[in-house]
């Protein structure tokens, strides 16, 4: 799935670029060149993972000679367009960089037919230094026979991490007499003239199997033994047909709606809200704990233990047997003194233990990488088989039976109760399938029972999720044409996957120079958008309040959104199932990744402490305010945390 997304192109696109641009003479004496900055790694595998790869640089500039040293760190370098030989002989090609680089050569003037000719390292350890090219045998290529007064299409990728940079290219006559020089510009010409194109205009950019990915690439293969990318069956709960709310009418008696946990002040502290929100737990396990990182890393997850924490370690929940010939043995060391043995005979008891169920809210926002508090099936069990029963008693769907537990996210007080949202794949006799997805209360008992039996389910009044209201995801920008240009392919991806036609793309636009957004918006595959246009300097509240007053359905949902993020296809319905009207508003956590990590093979840390991402009703954040752009507005950074307060 992320392979056909990353490289998809529109039908128009691939159309454009299988039209080569005509060469002029104009051309000669220099070469494209695309830089993509900010992306750590040292591998060219490393560079096509890049999310912005290879239709999205930073840079589009030109160099008259295949060698560069721009004093940078942690970038990526990908060179095309043409060599002019003046003799028709076998030449060889090499290369020398810190860190890797590729050659890659086309039997004629066609980005089709390339070549990889030449490399230096696979894995972004290996480098070489300035003009060294026989340190690795892969940097010297095989003679290839080239014809004067023919042009050879070429391109050479380059990932740079720390240390030194530089990327030089050579070659030399196939004869003793000759020596490797560094290609320039009397043998170089364009593959086309970007100085008066926008940067987001890419139809232009050759897409070739060197700018994709390779077999070789590691970095860009989904980490199949990393869990958190496995599929979980909640990546399709959308796909489930929904069983209507007429049908669960009088199934769960009805109860007071009553907040989980309700703020008793009258004030609040300035940034002071993010203290006061409580997480759900979860079951099944959706692995969204990072346990394929460093061991230190994920040592705080286990650090909040009390046993962990007293001993600094786990040697308390290994309970040794202390028998007569399992003590300890000495042995004398090379130095004469004497060394604990290993006890090879040593066996020790050991309980199952659960470390999820274990975690807090300050474990979460502490510990980021310990990811959702995940409950024990025996503490969900009997919830959902009271729901089953309830089911059996309603003559309607009485003929359902449970398949699989999809997902329960649960909300606990002492003194409050229970709230669930269950989500059951259910089958009638037929073998249709239903999806059951409801708010439900347990409410706290007065009295403790000897023998408490399933928990009594009720339906809170006024607590369930509309199905059908319409999701505006509201996005205010200026200057960021790459990222709106992913933002957009995202929101497709959504639509395309999903079918689903109730969300509304709205753009505010602070008079971007290096993309013409409405166009971008128009040529999209949306259900629908909306475009403003603004002057002046950006401000992230002023320009999402711009587009919380577009929209008039008061009933509708808002989504106040970023750039730079990748979404699961059920991001729309996730945010209708957590916003009630009135009473709930959702927050969802994004995953910070480190620089040169990706979707494919994530590594970084749970943003908790971010809250620019919010789905609340139109009414309520009318009723609340709206953004303060009295305090926040040509700056960024605050401004969520205000709105959380």
């Amino acid at each position: 799935f992320w392979e056909s997304h990353h490289h998809g192109h529109s039908s128009a696109q691939k159309r454009a670029q299988d039209e080569q641009p005509l060469w002029k003479p104009a051309f000669l004496g220099e070469v494209n060149m695309h830089v993509f900055e900010d992306w750590c790694g040292g591998s060219v595998s490393q560079l096509r993972a890049n999310v912005l790869y290879p239709l999205f640089p930073h840079t589009r500039t030109t160099i008259g000679r295949l060698a560069i040293n721009a004093g940078w760190k942690n970038y990526g370098v990908r060179i095309f367009g043409y060599l002019h030989p003046v003799k028709s002989e076998e030449y060889i090609f090499a290369v020398a960089s810190d860190n890797n680089a590729e050659i890659w050569l086309s039997s004629d003037d066609s980005p089709k037919r390339l070549k990889l000719i030449a490399y230096l390292g696979k894995t972004g350890t290996e480098w070489a230094a300035p003009g060294e090219y026989e340190k690795f045998s892969s940097q010297t290529s095989l003679p290839v026979l080239l014809t004067k007064d023919k042009r050879y299409f070429f391109e050479v990728l380059y990932k740079q991490s720390e240390g030194i940079d530089h990327l030089e290219v050579a070659w030399r006559l196939n004869n003793e007499d000759s020596s490797f020089e560094v290609i320039t510009a009397e043998y170089l010409s364009l593959y086309v003239d970007e100085s008066s194109l926008l940067m987001t205009e890419n139809d232009h950019i050759p897409q070739t199997i060197a700018s994709h990915q390779s077999p070789l690439d590691s970095a860009y293969k989904p980490a199949k033994d990393v869990d958190m990318v496995k599929a979980d069956s909640r990546d399709f709960i959308y796909s489930i047909p929904l069983l209507k709310e007429s049908d669960m009418e009088n199934v769960f008696p009805e109860c007071d709606y009553y907040p989980i946990y309700i703020f008793d002040n009258e004030t609040i502290e300035r940034y002071d809200g993010i203290n006061y929100v409580h997480y759900s737990a979860v079951y099944p396990n959706d692995h969204t704990r990072l346990t394929h990182q460093q061991t230190d890393d994920q040592k705080c997850f286990y650090e909040k233990d009390e046993a962990y924490f007293k001993e600094g370690g786990f040697s308390p929940f290994l309970k040794l047997d202390e028998t007569a010939d399992n003590k300890q043995p000495v042995r004398k060391s090379l130095s004469n003194s004497e060394e604990k043995a290993p006890n090879w005979e040593q066996v020790f008891h050991v309980n199952a233990l659960d470390f999820h169920s274990k975690q807090s809210d300050a474990v979460m926002e502490t510990c980021r990488k310990a990811g959702n508090i995940i409950m024990l099936k025996k503490e969900v069990m009997p919830a959902v088989q009271a729901l089953i029963n309830e089911l059996h008693t309603t003559k309607a769907i009485s003929d359902l039976h449970i398949k699989r537990v999809l997902n329960v996210e649960k909300k606990s007080n002492e003194t409050t109760g229970t709230r669930y949202l269950m989500e059951l794949e259910l089958q009638n006799t037929e073998g249709k399938r239903f999806l059951f997805s409801k708010y439900l209360y347990v409410r706290k008992e007065k009295k403790i029972e000897k023998n408490p039996g399933l928990p009594k389910l009720c339906s809170p009044k006024g607590f369930s999720w509309n199905q059908e209201a319409t999701v505006h995801v509201i996005l205010a920008v200026k200057n960021q044409g790459r990222w709106v240009i992913h933002f957009i392919k995202e929101m497709e991806k959504i639509y395309k996957v999903t079918g689903d036609k109730n969300f509304n793309i709205i753009v505010i636009d602070y008079n971007s120079t290096d993309i013409d957004v409405e166009k971008e918006l128009k040529n999209a595959i949306l259900p629908s958008y909306q475009f403003k246009s603004l002057g002046g300097a950006f401000g992230r509240s002023p320009g999402l309040q711009e587009g919380i007053d577009l929209v008039k359905d008061n009933n509708s949902i808002l989504f106040l959104c970023d750039l730079h993020l990748n979404f699961p296809v059920t991001i729309i319905d996730s945010i209708r199932k957590h916003c009630v009207q009135g009473k709930m508003v959702f927050a969802p956590v994004v995953m910070r990744l480190e620089c040169g990590a990706t979707v494919q093979a994530p590594a970084g840390f749970w943003e908790t402490y971010g809250y620019g991402l919010v789905g609340i009703y139109k009414s309520d954040i009318v009723r609340i305010g709206g953004m303060n752009t009295q305090e926040f507005t040509n700056e960024w950074g605050g401004e969520d945390w205000e709105l959380l307060d």
